[in-house]
């Protein structure tokens, strides 16, 4: 099932990166776009309780986007990690 859902990514042009490092490149990733939704939701809101729950989301995104730089700093992945720092 793997092998066909890869075969699926590469037909449709989003090759996955070979190597361990690839599920420390697409947390990455996911963890940037989900901090860069918080960052908009938070400028968009005035309610309190919002503006407290998005600066406590913030930091736990934060804290775990550290922590996989982190890991993939350790790893050496060998991937362009330029776009994901943005």
């Amino acid at each position: 099932m793997e092998g066909i859902l890869r075969g699926i990514r590469i037909i449709a042009g989003t090759r996955e990166e070979p190597g361990a490092g690839s599920e420390l490149i697409r947390e990455l990733r996911e963890v940037k776009d989900r901090l860069d939704t918080v960052n908009r939701n938070f400028d968009m809101t005035a309610d309190e309780d919002l503006v407290e729950s998005y600066i406590y989301e913030s930091n736990a995104l934060l804290a775990r986007y550290r922590y996989l730089l982190r890991s993939a700093r350790e790893e050496k992945v060998k991937s362009d990690l330029r776009g994901i720092l943005k």
